[in-house]
């Protein structure tokens, strides 16, 4: 063979490991930012083509190697050069789809590797040699990309929002009032309200927010290394009942468009834009055993009602039930099951923690459908896989594009936390890492849920950590320190 067919075939190779350890390691330059407000994330996006390098590499080892040999040699000795240059095609246009087709892309990649290896071993190359390349090629991508059976958590990134996700074609015509039907749209009123009266955040600002990412894949060997030469690298066994990647990464994805829709829907009412929220009763996730639900309600029922008395959501029927209900008084209770309406009746039982409340044994959500006009325009991020995680910051991101202030008062803002459709602020996993993330990010402040201030502080000594349990301490934080602090921010 064609010595420099076999150079551009090995140059391939080695650049599947440099593939590699770019992707392991892609989270080392997130402090680099190209130009105000563009982050490491969207840069990662075009470096991604970089791996198109292998494919390219091996279609060009195919082809001068038919090119060497077309004068002196049969069609049927050019066929493996042939179909690697063929293969190689089809897994560049393929890795174009931004890894769409991933198993397609390893079906190929196999194919191109046997041929490439057919066409080494024709090369004649010496037996020591060739068995010492081999076995020195396996061994790296065994210390690599072996699984091993343990998780390995470690910071990722920031993401802007406001180039994540924006609402498309608002006008004046979209501003209408918000409702406040019921408690939880009380508190969205009341958000509304103090959004509309803000009076310190300057005209004119720059704001950035900020969601954070956390890296989670199965570990390698390389990742003990990791582990000990770099901050928050985190390995755990996987459970024996974990799911696999592929049931991991559809969970996570759903995770990821739940909280965009209802971010979008939260900003759209606490910014005065409309009802979004379609509030439609309090859904059973799961019946206590051995309570008065047991036998009485099923887990997916909505309750819709209670003794004539209409429940549009959670914090209703907890309102309800603490306010008109004793304990050992029989309730009715009208509710839907999956077609069908009906009313069934219990007696309550004492709560363990406080005799005089009354419960049912049920652990129950709000059930509720979003209706939103306008549409929100979300970008698709290589690294962006999912979860809830970036909720709360997305309704605030979305929420500065429906006011004319700038909320973040000219801040770099950056913050995690789910959003709940009653206002508070969720926990959330990766505290730790996503603290380091930002504190290499210049943010001027770090909102977290409370309950993991303290693993952020631990993480991120020098970063101005703010815990908050609700959206509103995020808004007031704001109001009371964004001139104050994003003064000098350019």
């Amino acid at each position: 063979m064609h010595k420099s067919s076999l150079r551009w075939y090995y140059a391939g190779f080695i650049f599947i490991i440099f593939a590699v350890l770019a992707f392991e390691l892609i989270w080392l330059p997130a402090p680099l930012v190209m130009r105000p407000h563009l982050e490491w994330i969207e840069v990662v996006d075009w470096l991604y083509y970089g791996v198109l390098t292998v494919p390219i590499c091996w279609f060009i080892g195919g082809f001068r190697y038919i090119r060497s040999i077309r004068n002196n040699s049969s069609k049927l000795s050019r066929l493996p050069a042939l179909l690697i240059m063929i293969g190689s095609l089809g897994i560049t246009v393929l890795l174009l789809q931004r890894l769409k087709y991933i198993i397609p892309v390893i079906a190929l990649l196999v194919m191109v590797v046997l041929l490439i290896a057919v066409e080494i071993v024709r090369s004649k190359p010496r037996v020591i040699k060739l068995g010492s390349m081999i076995i020195g090629y396996a061994a790296v991508l065994l210390v690599l990309v072996c699984p091993t059976g343990y998780q390995v958590t470690y910071p990722a990134m920031t993401m802007n929002m406001s180039h994540y996700a924006q609402f498309a074609g608002l006008t004046s015509d979209n501003a209408v009032s918000a409702d406040s039907q019921d408690i939880t749209k009380t508190n969205i009123e009341n958000t509304h309200q103090m959004v509309s009266g803000k009076s310190t955040v300057s005209e004119g600002s720059s704001g950035w927010i900020d969601g954070v990412l956390v890296f989670e894949r199965p570990a390698f060997p390389i990742d003990w290394l990791y582990e000990k030469l770099l901050p928050q690298v985190e390995l755990r066994k996987l459970e024996a009942n974990a799911p696999s990647i592929s049931e991991t990464y559809s969970q996570v994805a759903q995770m990821k468009s739940d909280a965009n829709k209802l971010a979008a829907a939260m900003a759209w009412e606490i910014g005065g834009k409309g009802e979004a929220i379609m509030f439609q009763g309090a859904a059973i996730v799961a019946i206590v055993a051995n309570s008065p639900a047991d036998g009485v309600l099923q887990a997916g029922d909505v309750i819709l009602a209670i003794n004539g008395q209409t429940i549009t959501n959670v914090t209703s029927l907890q309102q309800y039930m603490n306010e008109q209900i004793k304990p050992s008084e029989q309730v009715e209770i009208e509710l839907q099951r999956g077609e069908e309406t009906m009313t069934v009746q219990l007696t309550t039982i004492a709560a363990e923690q406080d005799a005089s409340r009354a419960i049912m044994g049920v652990v129950i959500n709000d059930k509720y459908d979003i209706v939103l006009d306008q549409e929100v325009e979300l970008a698709s991020y290589l690294l962006h896989a999912g979860g809830p995680s970036h909720g709360a910051m997305l309704t605030l991101a979305l929420l500065n594009q429906l006011v004319e202030e700038d909320i973040t008062g000219g801040l770099h803002v950056a913050g995690t936390g789910t959003i709940e459709v009653d206002g508070s602020v969720g926990m959330v996993g990766g505290i730790p890492q996503k603290a380091y993330a930002v504190s290499r990010s210049n943010a001027d402040v770090f909102f977290v849920p409370t309950a993991g201030v303290e693993a952020a502080r631990l993480a991120a000594p020098g970063l101005n950590i703010v815990g908050v349990e609700h959206f509103t301490d995020i808004l007031t934080w704001l109001q009371q320190h964004g001139n104050q602090i994003g003064a000098s921010v350019q």
